[in-house]
C-alpha cells in the first residue's frame, strides 16, 4: 500500500538516512537474535532468554517499518502494520491462554452439537492396525523404556521400576505414542497390515465395561465388510 506524502517528509535525504540506519540496526538485531538462539539447548531456562531476544528483534523490526513508512509511504511485508500488533508478551499472557482454551472448548462443543444434529452417519468404520516386531536386543529396549520414563516422570507420581520388557514397552508407548516403537533401538519391524472395515457397531455406543473381550476378533462376515487393506512388508 502506498500513501501520498502530506507533510513533505518522504524521499528526503534525512528520511533516507534514518531508514538506512534502521535497516542496519535490523540486520544486526537479526544476527544477534539468531546467534543467541543457536547457543541454546532447549532447557527451561532458555524460555525467558528467547522472549527477551524476540523483544529486541521486534523493536528493531518495528523501527524499520516506521522508518520505511516515513521514507516511502509504504510498509514492509512483516505484518507490523496490522491492527492487532504482535508482541512476545502475548506468549506469556495467561488471560490470552485462558481465552484460547475457552474458544477451543466452545469449538469442541459446537462440533459435538453439529454431529448430533447431523443425525445418523452415512457409514461406520472400524480400522484394525497390526504391527509385528522382533526383539533383537531386550536390554536396549528396556534402556529405551527407562529413558522414556525419565522424560515423562512427574514428581507427584509414584516411581516406576522399568525392569522388564513389558514395562519398557508401556513407557515407550505412553511417552511417544505407538509410533515410537518403530524407532526404538532393539526392536526390528516384522511387517504391518491395516484393515478398514464397515463397522457393525461402534465402541462408544456401549459402556466401556460392555466392550467386547476381543475387539480385534474377525467374524465370518469380514470379507464382505472389508473396504480397504494395506500390507507393509518389512524391508
Amino acid at each position: 500500500m502506498f500513501e501520498l506524502d502530506e507533510d513533505g517528509t518522504q524521499w528526503t535525504d534525512e528520511a533516507r538516512e534514518s531508514f538506512r540506519t534502521a535497516a542496519a540496526n535490523l540486520v544486526e538485531a537479526i544476527r544477534q537474535h539468531s546467534a543467541a538462539l543457536l547457543e541454546m539447548t532447549g532447557t527451561d531456562a532458555d524460555a525467558e532468554a528467547i522472549a527477551e531476544a524476540g523483544e529486541q528483534l521486534e523493536d528493531a523490526a518495528t523501527a524499520y517499518a516506521d522508518k520505511q513508512y516515513e521514507f516511502t509511504g509504504t510498509v514492509p511485508p512483516l505484518g507490523l502494520d496490522e491492527e492487532d500488533d504482535y508482541s512476545y508478551d502475548d506468549l506469556y499472557d495467561e488471560d490470552d491462554l485462558d481465552e484460547a482454551e475457552s474458544a477451543a472448548d466452545l469449538e469442541e462443543t459446537e462440533a459435538e452439537d453439529d454431529l448430533e444434529e447431523a443425525g445418523e452417519p452415512s457409514a461406520k468404520l472400524t480400522v484394525l492396525h497390526r504391527v509385528d516386531f522382533v526383539v533383537t536386543d531386550e536390554l536396549a529396549v528396556i534402556q529405551a523404556g527407562k529413558e522414556a520414563y525419565h522424560e515423562s516422570y512427574d514428581d507427584e507420581d509414584e516411581p516406576v521400576d522399568v525392569a522388564g520388557l513389558s514395562e519398557a514397552l508401556v513407557q515407550i508407548q505412553q511417552t511417544g505414542g505407538i509410533e515410537a516403537l518403530a524407532d526404538t533401538q532393539g526392536l526390528a519391524s516384522a511387517g504391518a497390515t491395516t484393515w478398514v472395515l464397515e463397522a457393525t457397531d461402534l465402541l462408544d455406543e456401549r459402556e466401556p465395561d460392555e466392550w467386547p473381550d476381543s475387539p480385534f476378533a474377525l467374524g465370518e462376515d469380514t470379507p464382505h465388510r472389508l473396504m480397504h487393506r494395506l500390507d507393509e512388508v518389512a524391508g
